[in-house]
Parts: C-alpha cells; structure tokens; sequence
C-alpha cells in the first residue's frame, strides 16, 4: 500500500534534503566549487600577459645507460622554465588601456602577472585560502575601479562574491587549511 504525500510528509522531505544538501554541498563542494572558479578566472587572465609556450616548456634531466648498444633512460625530471616572461603586449596595455595612478606600468604589469600566477594556484590546493580570496578580492577592485568601471554587473560582481564568501566562509574541508588546520589543533 502506498502512502500518501500529506503536506507533513512534504515538510519533512523539504528539510532532509535541504539539510544534507547543507552539510555536504555547503561544507565541502560549495567552498571548492568557489576555490575553483575564482582561480580559473584569473589563471586564464594571467595566460593572455605571459609567452605561454615559454610558461609551459620544460628542461629534461636525463640520465641514459647503454646496455649492449642500447639507450635506456633510468629517470627524467621535468623542471618548468621560470621566470615568467611577459608579452610585449601585456606592458603595453598597461601603458595605455589598464594605466594606474602612482604606479609605472611595469611594475603594475608584474604586480598583476605574479598575482594572478601565485593566487589562483593558492586558491585550487586551498593554501592560505581566506588571505589569497582577499588579494583576489583587492585585484577586482583596482580592474572595476582603474580599468573596466562599467563591467560591475557583468563580470566583477561574481568575482567579488566568490571572493567575499571564500574570506568569510572559509576555503572548505577539501582544502589544504582543512587539513593543515587539523594537523596542528592537534
């Protein structure tokens, strides 16, 4: 025999999904989702300012025996190439387009490359998560203020949420500080 959905049982559907949607989507996935979607926004602003095929080369390490007349490689090591080599491009937007008060345009250039190279990879392992949503969060002003003025509503709002919920609430239990932060309560 079916039972009958009365608006009691309704009430009581409604809270437990909502409860674990809170416990789970609020506490773990939520935080990452954010974490995630802030980094990817300004990675891939930092990958239109630097030579790319320069960012993503490698030096080998190789070290090859010969065993009867044939190479064998025991170990390769894949270093990145660093530093980050900027496009001409990018300093001379800076020049002119994204220009600052009280800052040369290189300095600024660098100053949004580095930021936009070491926050967004803080905020994916979930590495000093509320401190990196605030930098994130100071870059979106400058931009709305100094740059983009009119694209509040379109882009820089999101941004400043995401960036606002990740310093207040906390980069989630799937995170480096979550794990970190156990570690030493201990």
């Amino acid at each position: 025999m079916t039972q009958a959905l009365t608006p009691r049982r309704i009430r009581i559907l409604y809270r437990m999904v909502f409860r674990i949607m809170r416990q789970y989507a609020g506490r773990d996935f939520l935080p990452l989702l954010a974490r995630l979607s802030l980094a990817g926004i300004f990675w891939r602003s930092l990958l239109t300012k630097v030579e790319v095929a320069k960012l993503f080369s490698y030096t080998e390490l190789v070290t090859n025996e010969h065993v009867t007349d044939f190479p064998i490689e025991r170990a390769r090591l894949r270093l990145p190439e660093f530093p980050l080599e900027l496009k001409s491009s990018t300093i001379t937007l800076f020049e002119n387009d994204f220009a600052l008060p009280l800052l040369p345009a290189n300095v600024s250039a660098w100053l949004a490359t580095l930021g936009e190279f070491v926050l967004p990879i803080l905020l994916v392992l979930g590495l000093f998560t509320r401190l990196s949503a605030l930098g994130i969060l100071a870059m979106t002003l400058v931009i709305q203020i100094f740059v983009f003025p009119e694209a509040w509503w379109a882009t820089h709002s999101v941004w400043a949420v995401l960036a606002i919920y990740l310093a207040v609430q906390g980069p989630g239990r799937i995170s480096a500080d979550h794990v970190l932060g156990k570690i030493f309560s201990r």
